[in-house]
């Protein structure tokens, strides 16, 4: 017969008796540890207190001696291939990669526009216009074709993944279409890419640079599809960073974050675009939907984006400066996270998120964006 429980033991629920069995504490003993863990305390805190100033010493002196030792690879001949080069991140790249004597292949949507007639004016005989459409296995099929035919005898070192699209609407608002719209282009968009010419990077042992958003690593009212798609991207790249290791391919993420005036991403054609797309939500919108929000509501989602106009940062060099070391770096970081100003609200969030209380986030990103009500209809001039 096993000797009876002690009456402390009795009195306990059956998975707490469990437990203490098996970690064999006794009540004596924890109020020894409870006395001893009471009298330590102020120690550890001086202890805490004293070294976070040797900690900061010591992560100043890793980021000055990084930098000083780091060095950066020579272009011998080398290649990249640039998806999303119409406007943007992504053909104010394919210049500075031009600079550096790099052949670019730079993959524009629309071939024959202003942005890509301008890429291809302003640049040496090293640069070519590649038409690619992501969302189209065939069009990558023919890029990977034209790439691998004008490949320079260095090989490619470096894709980057540039290519991206928005649409806003609250989740009730969206379209399943919008949504796949979104996905297409901002992640199935980037594993076609990546599923043709990872080959050739691995090859050269080169670099993989995807470029992301601030808002992959948070979530923001009324703009649900671009975050989930940001945020798969994220993990995407996360997992294929682990995969490249054995490799000897490095993988590194661009997170910009408020660009919008320096770049083509909030500009009268995209608004015009925005218009558009609420107009078809409000059409295919239930009753249900239209008789709480009525149409006025898709209104001051758009005045609120037209208002953000000019709040972004006003030139893309610092992205460029990121994506420049991420590629030619012989010890690239892992992320990069560039503010668009010191008044970026996205990226300031984007830094804390994780740590951060959802109850505190939740209340920080509701007071900045007035998401717990309904918009002032009277101050927008929409009644």
């Amino acid at each position: 017969m096993p000797p009876p429980l002690p009456k402390y033991c009795e009195k306990q629920p059956p998975n707490k008796r469990r437990l203490s069995s098996s970690l064999h504490i006794r009540g004596p003993e924890v109020v020894g540890l409870t006395i001893i863990g009471v009298a330590l305390a102020p120690l550890f805190s001086m202890c805490v207190t004293c070294s976070l100033p040797l900690v900061l010493g010591l992560y100043v002196c890793f980021k000055i001696v990084r930098r000083k030792t780091a060095g950066r690879i020579v272009v011998n001949d080398y290649a990249a291939f640039i998806t999303g080069c119409d406007t943007g991140f992504g053909h104010d790249l394919a210049r500075r990669l031009d600079d550096r004597k790099f052949t670019v292949f730079a993959g524009c949507l629309r071939p024959d526009g202003a942005g890509a007639r301008k890429l291809a004016s302003g640049a040496s005989k090293r640069l070519h216009v590649v038409p690619l459409d992501v969302t189209s296995d065939d069009s990558v099929e023919e890029a990977h074709a034209y790439v691998k035919k004008h490949l320079p005898s260095g090989g490619l070192w470096a894709i980057v993944n540039n290519a991206g699209f928005n649409v806003m609407g609250d989740v009730e608002w969206l379209t399943v279409d919008l949504y796949h719209k979104a996905m297409d282009v901002n992640f199935y968009g980037a594993v076609r890419t990546f599923r043709r010419f990872l080959y050739m990077v691995r090859a050269t042992k080169g670099r993989v640079v995807i470029v992301t958003s601030v808002k992959g690593r948070s979530s923001w009212p009324a703009d649900s599809a671009y975050h989930v798609t940001k945020h798969g991207l994220e993990t995407m790249a996360d997992s294929l960073r682990l995969e490249m290791r054995k490799f000897g391919v490095n993988v590194a993420i661009i997170e910009p974050g408020d660009f919008s005036t320096a770049t083509a991403c909030q500009n009268e054609e995209v608004f015009q675009r925005y218009r558009k797309e609420a107009d078809k939500m409000w059409e295919s919108a239930p009753t249900e939907v239209r008789e709480v929000y009525r149409r006025r509501y898709l209104d001051a989602m758009l005045e609120y984006q037209r208002s953000s106009i000019g709040r972004g940062g006003g030139s893309t060099a610092p992205v460029m400066d990121a994506m420049e070391d991420a590629i030619l770096s012989r010890r690239p970081h892992t992320r990069y996270m560039i503010a668009g100003s010191c008044l970026d609200m996205h990226t300031t969030l984007a830094q804390y998120y994780d740590v951060m209380p959802t109850w505190v986030s939740d209340l920080i990103i509701s007071c900045w964006t007035g998401c717990d009500c309904f918009p002032d209809y009277r101050k927008l001039k929409l009644e």
